[in-house]
């Protein structure tokens, strides 16, 4: 028989069995209710349990070669009912469980000849999309065909959940709630030594996002209109130093529709300024004013700077599709990326038909810019933040689904980005080390005139290069203590913006939400997050879990396996984007085909950057820092030789000594500045491994007991080094 037919024979044995157990624990599910903290804490660790190669899902036992041996580890483990995996990767579709499909997974990696599924024989950017018959608009209008306003600028956020107004029809909710402010300082203050997440997400989780958001929603405040003022507590320390008691950070009121608000039967409606869709409105605009201020009326092109930048204002800011452009320099530096790309292939377009009308060229460019927009965000960004399947496959066009932004998406659910942004944003070149000073997060809010001194290169090698902070309540202090001077001077914060914006909006509470989007409800603060002193410092705030601010309570779950946001949220978001896509009579889907097509699905976030800078050697997958270095300790037995210890790259040509694997060697690793970032001991195959990097750069692993070290050079989100060996001499 051959070795592939064993295989199968094995994995078709093991997978009646497993199908068998998994019918039989279908029968007994039930819905988990609170559990001590360690019967939750052995919970995590069977979750854990079995490990997943990041870098190559098939590549088992991480040799750098997809063979038989991989599924062999798989099925020997399961046979055996092997508990400790030995430094194997056996859980190959990182579903939080080890079984006969993750052998499957090697199985057809193998027999499409070792072909990663997402490799390409398609040269990226080799074929330009022709122009589509029919042209989206502008402002969204006429998308479809039955309601034309349906997603359009101007038109209300819908609402899943019942408004929940203090008065049932337009005053604000929460009033029997703890300040926003004072919420954010339970809550909300970031440890000093928060770094990184839990999955290894980039930078480019929050610009995305951020990106995104502003494709897609904008709520205008009211302007000289209504006020719904967040208390500060007495003796807060950056907002009420002196105790004084009477200070307040100010908000102004959403804008609403007019014709809502009159009673509970037609409560009050905000209202989204852009388009709903996925259209490029950042880019391009959502009002014809604004997209024709962009553009240069010349071969199709958009107005950009000789330096390759966005032109300034009067104010000194970004001129671009969107008002928001200028917020930090890592999201104007996207912004510009993406003008760039527009007159890459405006310029392809015009050179491969001279015949072409600048209308021509600016629309066929606009529709392939917004299907790359669509294709990283489905095929990059969502996966990265939701896992991987979170979000429905595509089915085609259905007019019946209204793509409007629902109020919970972006009032609460889509501002889970004030959580992942670092304090600090630095630069830096192709071998991922830093060209030039970090400036903190206060001095990128709306400096784009410094993008004249960095470029974007830097800021965009960065965003791939560092991780994000982890998805949660805690706030850098850039945010959360942004002060317009001296402690007392004024500012604002984030946190009390985004829970007192829920309540001006209505939005309903946390479980009322969960109930809305087809979940349970939770019963306790405990089915919300496993942290005890969250849960103790939540219902000390709420008291019930009935009333908690919805935008608190999604941050505060616990993730889903996999995802890096919690249950609730996974739902509001995966609902949203769905909707917005299904509901697309332009959806890049649904209008390009074959060759086309495939080019788009698979063109990614590093094409672009790589297609329209001077950045190179990006990994292939920008929304991931995730690098691992590894290797051995030895000890070679050698009576003619004294104690001593050399590395690997020590003449091993002695003949006389034999190498044993040595367990519970200790090895740190230190930053560029000499500090122990982490430390690790080797297992019993004398094996150690690191991957606790949150950004690029040079680094030592030392060998903790003879101080014998080894330089290493991370240069990119996915470097992978092996064979950082030490051999002790006895």
């Amino acid at each position: 028989m051959k070795p592939a037919d064993t295989f199968r024979a094995l994995y078709n044995s093991l997978w009646s069995k497993s199908n068998r157990a998994s019918k039989r624990s279908r029968r007994r599910r039930r819905r988990l209710r609170s559990e001590t903290l360690e019967s939750r804490q052995m919970l995590a660790a069977d979750l854990n349990l079995f490990q997943h190669n990041y870098f190559d899902a098939e590549d088992v036992n991480d040799d750098g070669i997809v063979s038989p041996v991989d599924a062999l580890a798989i099925l020997n483990a399961i046979q055996r009912n092997q508990r400790d995996e030995g430094g194997m990767f056996t859980d190959v579709n990182n579903d939080g469980r080890r079984g006969p499909i993750d052998a499957l997974r090697v199985l057809n990696r193998i027999n499409r000849g070792g072909q990663d599924r997402h490799d390409s024989p398609i040269d990226n950017g080799s074929t330009i999309p022709d122009l589509p018959d029919e042209v989206r608009s502008i402002d969204g209008t006429g998308n479809n065909l039955e309601d034309e306003n349906l997603g359009a600028a101007g038109t209300t956020l819908l609402r899943v959940a019942d408004a929940d107004y203090a008065d049932g029809i337009s005053e604000p909710g929460g009033e029997d709630r703890p300040s926003a402010r004072e919420i954010s300082n339970v809550l909300s203050d970031a440890s000093v030594d928060s770094e990184g997440n839990d999955r290894g997400l980039s930078a480019f989780l929050y610009v995305w996002g951020q990106f995104i958001d502003h494709d897609i929603d904008l709520s205008l405040s009211q302007e000289d209109g209504e006020t719904f003022d967040i208390a500060v507590p007495a003796g807060d320390p950056y907002f009420d130093p002196s105790g004084s008691g009477d200070v307040t950070i100010g908000l102004s009121r959403s804008v609403y529709d007019l014709t809502t608000g009159t009673s509970v039967d037609n409560p009050r409606e905000q209202v989204n300024a852009i388009t709903a869709y996925i259209d490029g409105s950042q880019v391009y605009g959502s009002d014809q004013e604004t997209a024709d201020g962009l553009r240069s009326f010349e071969g199709g092109r958009l107005v950009i700077t000789d330096d390759g930048l966005l032109p300034l204002d009067e104010s000194g800011m970004v001129i671009a599709g969107d008002i928001r452009a200028s917020e930090n320099i890592s999201l104007t530096a996207i912004q510009t990326l993406f003008a760039r790309e527009h007159n890459r292939l405006a310029d392809e377009i015009s050179a491969a038909d001279p015949d072409l009308t600048d209308e021509e060229i600016y629309q066929q460019a606009r529709a392939i810019v917004i299907a790359e927009i669509q294709s990283i965000t489905y095929n990059e960004f969502l996966p990265a933040l939701l896992g991987n399947n979170a979000v429905d496959s595509y089915d085609g066009y259905d007019a019946s689904v209204n793509p409007s932004i629902a109020n919970e998406f972006s009032t609460a659910a889509f501002r889970f980005g004030h959580s992942t942004l670092n304090d600090d944003i630095e630069f830096f070149d192709n071998d991922g080390l830093e060209v030039r000073d970090e400036i903190s997060l206060t001095e990128a809010f709306f400096n784009p005139s410094l993008l004249e001194e960095t470029g974007i290169d830097s800021i965009l090698k960065y965003d791939a290069s560092s991780q994000s902070m982890q998805i949660d309540l805690e706030v850098v202090d850039s945010l959360r203590n942004f002060l317009f001077g001296p402690p007392g001077a004024g500012g604002f914060d984030l946190v009390s913006l985004n829970i007192q914006r829920g309540r001006d909006h209505g939005l309903a509470d946390y479980n009322s939400t969960r109930v809305a989007y087809g979940l349970d409800p939770v019963e306790s603060f405990a089915d919300i997050t496993s942290d005890v002193e969250l849960q103790g410092k939540l219902e000390s705030l709420y008291g019930d879990v009935n009333n908690i601010d919805l935008w608190v309570g999604l941050l505060a779950e616990d993730h889903v396996r996999g995802a890096s946001v919690g249950e609730t949220h996974q739902a509001i978001i995966s609902d949203q984007f769905e909707r917005i896509r299904d509901g697309d009579r332009f959806w890049y889907e649904n209008v390009f085909e074959g060759r086309e097509l495939k080019e788009l699905q698979q063109t990614t976030l590093a094409d672009i950057i790589e297609r329209n800078t001077n950045v190179e050697g990006l990994q292939e997958d920008v929304f991931f820092m995730n690098a691992t270095v590894s290797g051995t300790v030895t000890q070679a037995v050698d009576n003619s030789a004294s104690n001593r210890s050399r590395s690997s790259s020590s003449n091993r040509n002695n003949h006389s000594s034999r190498d044993v694997a040595v367990e519970g060697v200790e090895l740190e690793l230190l930053d560029d500045e000499g500090n122990v970032i982490d430390s690790t001991t080797t297992d019993r195959k004398g094996s150690y491994r690191f991957s606790n990097f949150v950004h690029t750069g040079e680094y030592q692993i030392r060998l903790a007991e003879t101080g014998e070290t080894l330089d290493l050079l991370v240069s990119n989100g996915a470097t992978r080094l092996r064979g950082l060996d030490f051999e002790i001499v006895v």
